[in-house]
């Protein structure tokens, strides 16, 4: 197979721009105040605790994985398999750490009642951004710079700073518990708001650059 060239086009090199960022951290902000939430009214140690198993565990293998079958979408010519391939490990990766959390949760309080309706909303939640997934897969595929050339987010930076926002969330709710009811979800706002806030300030701290390889065009669809 033979890559075909293909004309230029304005979204060959597509940038982040500050709206769409703001709206990238507005999301993970609201992913992590949603999981906070889900974990009911546990313990503010045990919200931290399982939060941070699923910050463990999400970052180094969803980045490397994402790493990884980003740069074969770009270089193969039959792209369907690989946005499979993509969008499957990105939900596994994802089902595991809050299953992997859900566990911890259960062994630490076995006897605590946990509804199903916060993880089934998750699931449904994830299904639905497939579609966002694979267009956003094929906008990658269109770019004219291969994905190795680009910057990428730090696992080991990106760990550090939602540890941080853990932290600062643990002791927000410690202090907060015995003045007000509903701490778990003034927490979960403030965490929100934190991310929305000061995700887009630290961002180009979080990024770093990967080995450098040839620019060249990207590999035409099989016919």
């Amino acid at each position: 197979m033979h890559a075909h060239r293909r004309t230029p086009h304005a979204h060959d090199t597509p940038a982040v721009g500050p709206r769409a960022l703001r709206l990238r951290y507005a999301a993970i902000g609201s992913f992590m105040a949603f999981t906070w939430i889900g974990e009911g009214n546990a313990p503010a140690w045990e919200h931290a605790l399982r939060t941070l198993v699923i910050l463990l565990i999400l970052p180094p293998l969803l980045l490397r994985t994402n790493r990884r079958l980003t740069q074969e979408l770009y270089e193969t010519t039959r792209p369907t398999r690989v946005i499979a391939q993509l969008v499957t490990a990105r939900i596994v990766i994802i089902a595991a750490a809050f299953g992997t959390s859900a566990l911890v949760g259960h062994l630490l309080d076995p006897h605590t009642g946990r509804s199903p309706v916060v993880p089934a909303a998750g699931l449904v939640l994830l299904l639905l951004s497939i579609p966002v997934q694979v267009r956003r897969a094929h906008r990658t595929r269109a770019d004219r710079s291969h994905p190795s050339t680009r910057p990428t987010l730090s696992a080991p930076r990106l760990i550090v700073a939602k540890l941080a926002l853990i932290i600062a969330a643990l002791l927000a709710q410690l202090l907060l518990g015995a003045y007000v009811d509903n701490a778990t979800y003034v927490v979960a706002a403030a965490i929100a708001i934190t991310a929305t806030v000061l995700g887009p300030a630290v961002h180009g701290w979080l990024l770093v650059a990967q080995a450098p390889a040839p620019e060249r065009e990207p590999v035409g669809d099989a016919a």
